[in-house]
């Protein structure tokens, strides 16, 4: 799947973004270019874009209207990180690869562990 802008130009990439910035100083995904090479990877790799996969870790409980972890999301992505690392060739390259992605989940308020 193409993603219909540049990667950065997503909100959640955005938020990524900053959140690195504020945690590490500079201008980690500039100084990391691999780290959104690895995102773009991984949106092809499940065909969706990086604010659709942010919205579906997320639901609105029906009780009460407030917003909450989807577990049936989040075990679907830990699953398809540990896919996309394996696929990725494994070893340091994969784990690198995955790293990425789980740091875009990790500043976009999603835990997840693969």
């Amino acid at each position: 799947m193409a993603l219909d802008k540049p990667l950065t130009d997503y909100d959640t990439v955005k938020t990524w973004d900053q959140g690195l910035r504020r945690q590490w100083g500079g201008d980690p995904l500039a100084e990391e270019p691999d780290m959104l090479e690895s995102l773009r990877e991984f949106c092809e790799f499940v065909a969706e874009d990086p604010d659709a996969i942010a919205s579906k870790l997320f639901r609105i409980r029906k009780s009460d209207g407030e917003r909450v972890l989807s577990v049936k999301w989040r075990t679907h992505y830990a699953d398809k990180v540990k896919e996309f690392r394996a696929r990725s060739g494994g070893g340091p390259e994969g784990q690198r690869k995955g790293s990425a992605v789980l740091s875009f989940m990790i500043h976009n308020g999603v835990l997840i562990q693969a």
